[in-house]
């Protein structure tokens, strides 16, 4: 017999019990901090054995925890993925808050002191401004 699953009406999604969201992401969002400050020693601690790699594995890890640490917020506060996580009015605070970090950086003297460093990271500020708001202006037509 032919049954497609599509047309029971039944999705493939369940969702967990709040009540279970909850303690799940209090205990897996503390894991993923004590996770996050040690890869974080890896990025800001010296290593003389590999002072190439371990910044490099850290700067992964911390990606990673940062994402782990996404979806814990989203089970604590039960919000869906749909229309993300952030509204359309802080995606545009943020994009200006990357706008303003090279900014700063004219004032502070990070130009002169670490030159090529500064232009690219720069062009990559000036990028996630472009592109946070261009997601804000996304969402906003959305409705989300």
């Amino acid at each position: 017999m032919n049954h497609d699953p599509t047309s029971t009406g039944v999705s493939g999604d369940t969702e967990l019990p709040r009540w279970l969201q909850v303690p799940l992401g209090v205990v897996l969002g503390l894991f993923t901090l004590l996770c996050l400050v040690g890869s974080s020693t890896l990025i800001f601690s010296p290593n003389a054995k590999s002072p190439v790699l371990a910044p490099v594995l850290g700067v992964v890890w911390v990606i990673g925890c940062v994402w782990v640490l996404e979806k814990c917020l989203r089970l604590l506060t039960g919000r869906k993925s749909k229309g993300g996580l952030m509204s359309p009015t802080s995606l545009r605070f943020l994009a200006w808050f990357f706008l303003l970090l090279p900014i700063v950086g004219l004032f502070t003297g990070y130009f002169v002191s670490h030159t090529l460093q500064a232009i690219i990271q720069t062009v990559a500020y000036v990028g996630i401004f472009f592109g946070l708001r261009e997601l804000a202006g996304a969402r906003q037509r959305n409705g989300a």
